[in-house]
């Protein structure tokens, strides 16, 4: 007005229009036949209903081709993978170099650029995402085939890359964003938590949130880029969470992600990006096919202890499993969670019912992680099959130390077998380094470490 922009009348048209607005708004939101209320007594689902879609979406618009540079088949990634080893041994089992066998980048890569030939709608971004391949070569091959304006590089502002992914998909989009370490989860707590988790149940499930949140679990790289951050994320109603070890299950489940229409925490571990197929004997399937998210698999069947792993872990426990038959006789079965929300406890169950004990393995700190939450839950399903209470192998609860210090932080080989021998069932001549004793527990509990 005093600047000469608009007129008072001006001004009082738009504030008409405004209080006419919001008294229409009013009226439908108070009308019950347009918004009837919800009874829970009536109805005691009505609210878990909304949480998740669980919807098969192939393509977020139809009618639109996707904007390409190059056709699929003549990108240099997919003629590279194109000659990888599917397994990662041979005939005669002996392994193929890294250079030959298709690994967890492979299988990750897979899915996405699929998606990008289907879907008009998908884009990618984040830090160093183009040119460099993305930060850890998940996205090498996609400069050459994705114009810029569906693959980019963002600016290093987390919330920003969450939230615009956000705003995005309610718009009917389909997103791949990307924090390159979980540990910067925190910049994007609200956007994380609050938007992408909540917007498809508050707006009563006509929203859509198709975005994938890829974040990488750090190694080597100390107190502020090497946290497992997986249970801040399992805590938040809304979210699905998944994380993979192996490269069947990185294609499966994201294949599946980007299928679907709910916000999904994608996992990954830099440990083991390079990790061939080791445990699907056919090998990674050329073409596309989809696992479940919440299903855990059995990578190694047993009958004396069970293992639950959640991430890169699960190659620690297979090597603790070889040392427990070798050494000791026991066989133990290890099941690779591969999800944390949704998870189904099938599986789990069924192998405590024939080994009586259990034993939950990941790399996060132990305290308040999804193992504590995890062992809490089998504990009240399988109460009356336990030998033993289930034990929790995690981290330390310190800040993450230096490089050199990893081994006695995170949980080996070793940590988890002096987990079975102080807790569940003494091992003969084994002298446990890592303590797991009542009074340790008390004491470390009473300093907050």
């Amino acid at each position: 007005m005093n600047g000469g922009v608009a007129s008072d009348e001006e001004f009082a048209a738009i504030d008409e229009k405004i209080v006419k607005r919001m008294t229409e708004i009013m009226k439908i939101a108070i009308d019950d036949k347009i918004s009837p209320r919800m009874d829970l007594d009536k109805e005691p689902n009505a609210i878990a209903d909304l949480m998740y879609s669980n919807q098969h979406v192939a393509k977020m618009e139809e009618g639109r081709e996707p904007e390409v540079l190059i056709p699929k088949e003549e990108d240099p990634r997919v003629k590279q993978i194109a000659g990888k080893a599917r397994f990662a041994f041979d005939e005669n089992g002996k392994a193929y170099s890294k250079m030959k066998a298709y690994n967890i980048r492979d299988g990750l890569f897979e899915p996405i650029i699929d998606k990008f030939y289907e879907d008009p709608t998908t884009i990618a971004y984040g830090e160093d995402n183009r040119d460099w391949g993305g930060a850890f070569a998940v996205y090498r091959g996609l400069t050459e085939a994705i114009p810029y304006h569906r693959f980019f590089n963002a600016p290093i502002s987390e919330s920003a890359i969450v939230g615009s992914a956000v705003g995005y998909a309610m718009c009917g989009g389909r997103a791949i964003v990307e924090l390159m370490y979980a540990d910067f989860i925190g910049c994007a707590g609200d956007e994380i938590f609050n938007q992408m988790a909540k917007w498809q149940a508050m707006s009563a499930d006509i929203l859509k949130m198709p975005i994938i949140l890829r974040v990488s679990v750090g190694s080597k790289y100390g107190a502020q880029h090497s946290q497992d951050w997986t249970a801040l994320c399992a805590h938040i109603p809304g979210l699905k969470v998944v994380f993979p070890a192996t490269p069947y299950d990185a294609k499966g489940l994201m294949a599946e992600a980007l299928e679907g229409t709910d916000p999904v925490i994608f996992f990954e571990s830099q440990r083991i990006y390079d990790k061939g197929e080791e445990f699907h004997k056919g090998g990674v399937p050329a073409e596309k096919y989809y696992i479940h998210i919440g299903d855990p698999d059995v990578k190694r069947e047993g009958k004396d202890v069970t293992i639950l792993t959640i991430g890169a872990v699960l190659y620690r426990a297979m090597d603790a499993a070889k040392e427990l038959e070798e050494k000791y006789g026991m066989s133990a079965e290890i099941i690779d969670a591969r999800s944390m929300v949704p998870f189904d406890y099938t599986k789990v169950v069924e192998s405590v019912k024939k080994t009586g004990r259990i034993v939950i393995v990941g790399d996060a700190v132990e305290r308040n992680s999804i193992m504590r939450d995890m062992a809490s839950t089998i504990t009240e399903l399988c109460f009356d099959y336990l030998d033993a209470p289930p034990v929790v192998c995690g981290s330390r609860n310190w800040i993450t130390p230096c490089y050199e210090l990893d081994d006695k932080f995170f949980p080996q080989a070793s940590t988890i077998l002096d987990a079975i021998s102080e807790k569940i069932v003494p091992l003969p001549g084994r002298v446990a380094k890592a303590n797991f004793t009542t009074l340790e527990k008390i004491e470390r509990a009473k300093k907050g470490v």
